[in-house]
């Protein structure tokens, strides 16, 4: 078998978003994967069988792609099944595009010049919602009188000029060039003001509402009906079950300057007067000191499903799922969810309205569970062999989910109703025959009391009896959790083995899955206390005999990237070492970030409150203490650890003689690992293994 390379990047699919047909036949889903020859990703929507069932391999191998531009996503089917409605990139704004299920072209649905973003089918598929984001002279035009489509229906006017694709490219070209010159200059009055690698613009995410065709042939020129205003940020809206309402959650103040938190559960009417002190109205659903990150009507119309969080210090409380009671507005949402002490993943309703079923982060893994509403019995339904990242629920009690395994980051089960698992779609499984992959042991160890969850992975045709170097993996965040079989970091870490390196990885105090007070234990202590665990796991492999203490390696990314520096800051063992996106000076942190008060929360401070307190904690004050060669990785637009965090540490090791090199990424932000150009990401694995090689071999 062969070994894993960098480039072997490319042969990996992933899956999401799985959507069951109402008749519970068949299941689409989104199949993305590497064009290398673009240096992009094709995105399509497949489609797999259902009926007759995977079991056993009954329906296996019924499989395939039901979309080919490459540019589709978010599959939802019409209540009725006659149409599979998308969101599509092809020929460039994204649109809501419908495909007949009883085959023909895919016709647009939906579209907004600004891209639409989120979109869902009212109960009786009359109508469409969908999401999109606008400055305030976008809506103040929408707000205005439509004008006749056709002039030459009025007597003595032209008729319409016809535009042919040249004509439209031309009003394409003209409006990103108004576009920009509007920000040039850029006049920024709002903190944060960019976030990802791009600028807000003053746009703000709104929702929209307009009617769906009720045939294939007919194409309707009805202008959707925006249903909210304002700069303010609204979540993705869902119809109530009679169609009348739309539920959404909104910022609650912009001015916060918290990108995540501070949300309104909210209520908006479907069919809004034109009287300007009722128009946008909405009816606020708030829950007395709480933020609401989302929000999922019943089926049934009698519950609202909502998450949760303590607004008195969200970035440290664990989100939990109530519902309320929609008939009793005024009662306190019953709680199902806060008793597990874990945060939800992901939510849905059961189709008769009688559990909700959602998955969590608990003790290293990512399983699927299901509660009674209001408030009864909750029950784990998939096993630790399966990390859930994506699932749908049927009428009849199965589910679609997909999920990582140990040498597959993304599959397709079905959970039959009496609780057999089969798997339907495996694009990775050549994969795992073609190379030769590393076994993956899961351990616990203890650090300052607390238990500590491990694993190693171990180079393809381990022996106890040698000795290998090794590679320590740190994630970020600080607070999400890695499980064993990680989906983004499968490549990477058996890489490493690949190359012959024990790969360890944790969660440290302050990961997520292991309850509220160990997510906490971390605060105001990004340093001390987490490289104490990390290196105690460190100390546990070391003792096992395997591993060669005079080649060890260490890495991680962002919030990694900060303890990264921090333990050569302080701990001289590593032979070789790269940070990657991380934060080093949580001064400079504070005004750059788009996460400023989050910042402040996880540092304990802000940098007119106790300047001193921030600097101890920067892994920058540490810089002439580390001796191990770094490598620097950053991305030069990453807006949520901007750049100046990599410059000023590379430029304090070379004017100290410090071994360090720096790469910058152009075009990337902070996802560069997990979604950047995929030429960057087989370079960027390649110099981390270089690096190492270089100074641990």
């Amino acid at each position: 078998m062969k070994l894993v390379t960098p480039e072997s990047l490319c042969e990996l699919v992933m899956l999401g978003d799985p959507q069951i047909a109402p008749d519970g036949a068949s299941v689409v889903f989104v199949h993305s994967a590497v064009n290398r020859a673009g240096n992009s990703y094709t995105r399509n929507i497949w489609k797999a069988a259902l009926s007759p069932s995977p079991r056993e391999g009954q329906g296996a191998g019924v499989v395939g792609p039901y979309t080919a531009s490459g540019k589709d996503g978010n599959p939802r089917w019409s209540p009725d099944g006659a149409w599979l409605g998308f969101i599509s990139g092809r020929g460039g704004e994204a649109k809501v595009f419908g495909l007949p299920s009883a085959g023909g072209e895919a016709q647009v649905l939906a579209s907004h010049k600004n891209s639409i973003s989120a979109f869902e089918w009212s109960p009786d598929g009359s109508k469409i919602a969908f999401s999109a984001s606008l400055i305030a002279a976008d809506r103040n035009a929408e707000d205005q009188p439509k004008p006749n489509p056709d002039p030459s229906l009025e007597e003595g006017s032209e008729p319409a000029p016809f535009k042919d694709d040249f004509a439209s490219k031309q009003d394409k070209e003209k409006r990103e060039r108004e576009e920009q010159l509007r920000n040039d200059p850029r006049v920024v009055n709002v903190f944060p003001y960019r976030s990802g690698t791009a600028f807000f613009e003053d746009r703000y995410r709104h929702v929209y509402v307009t009617d769906a065709p009720k045939n294939f042939a007919e194409k309707s020129d009805v202008r959707p009906a925006r249903l909210t205003d304002g700069e303010l940020n609204y979540n993705a809206p869902y119809f109530s079950a009679d169609g009348a309402w739309v539920f959404s959650a909104v910022t609650r103040d912009p001015e916060l300057g918290n990108l995540f938190r501070y949300k309104d559960a909210i209520q908006i009417p479907i069919n809004q007067t034109d009287s300007q002190t009722e128009k946008f109205a909405h009816t606020k659903l708030a829950v007395d000191g709480k933020s609401c990150g989302g929000v999922l009507p019943s089926p049934d119309g009698r519950w609202l499903a909502m998450l949760l969080l303590g607004e008195s210090d969200p970035g440290y409380n664990v989100a939990w799922l109530a519902v309320k009671d929609l008939a009793h507005p005024e009662a306190i949402p019953a709680d199902l969810t806060a008793r597990l002490d874990r945060n939800i993943v992901e939510y849905k309703w059961a189709k008769d309205s009688q559990h909700v079923y959602f998955t969590i982060e608990s003790g290293g893994r990512i399983n699927l569970w299901r509660v009674g509403v209001p408030g009864g019995e909750v029950e784990q339904l998939t096993n630790e062999a399966h990390d859930v990242t994506a699932f749908d629920v049927a009428a009849d009690g199965r589910i679609v989910f997909v999920a990582a395994t140990a040498h597959d980051p993304s599959a397709l089960f079905v959970r039959e109703a009496d609780g057999a698992i089969y798997p339907i779609c495996q694009p990775n499984k050549k994969f795992g025959e073609t190379y030769a992959l590393g076994e993956i042991e899961e351990f616990w160890y203890a650090s300052d009391g607390f238990k500590i969850q491990g694993w190693l992975l171990k180079p393809p045709g381990f022996e106890p009896s040698k000795k290998y170097p090794l590679a320590l993996q740190i994630h970020g965040g600080p607070h999400v959790q890695w499980t064993g079989q990680f989906p983004s970091m499968m490549h990477e870490n058996q890489l490493l083995a690949a190359h012959g390196y024990v790969v360890f990885y944790c969660n440290p105090r302050g990961s997520d899955g292991y309850g509220e007070a160990f997510s906490e234990a971390n605060r105001a202590d990004w340093g001390e206390g987490p490289s104490r665990d990390v290196l105690a796991g460190v100390d546990e492999v070391v003792k096992r005999g395997f591993v060669d203490e005079t080649r060890m390696a260490i890495t991680g990314g962002s919030y990694g990237g900060y303890l990264t520096a921090w333990i050569i800051g302080h701990d001289h063992r590593f032979k070789a070492a790269c940070s990657q996106r991380g934060v080093y000076n949580l001064i400079s942190m504070r005004g750059t970030t788009d996460i400023p008060f989050f910042n402040d929360r996880e540092s304990g401070a802000t940098p007119w409150e106790d300047v001193n307190k921030l600097w101890d904690a920067s892994p920058l004050k540490y810089a002439p203490d580390i001796q191990t060669p770094l490598l620097i990785e950053h991305s030069e637009q990453d807006f949520r650890v901007p750049i100046e965090q990599a410059e000023q540490m590379f430029a304090a090791l070379r004017l100290l003689k410090k071994p360090v090199e720096m790469v910058r990424w152009p075009r990337e932000g902070h996802e560069l690992s997990r979604a950047g150009e995929p030429r960057h990401r087989i370079e960027r694995v390649r110099r981390i293994v270089e690096w190492f090689d270089r100074y641990c071999c």
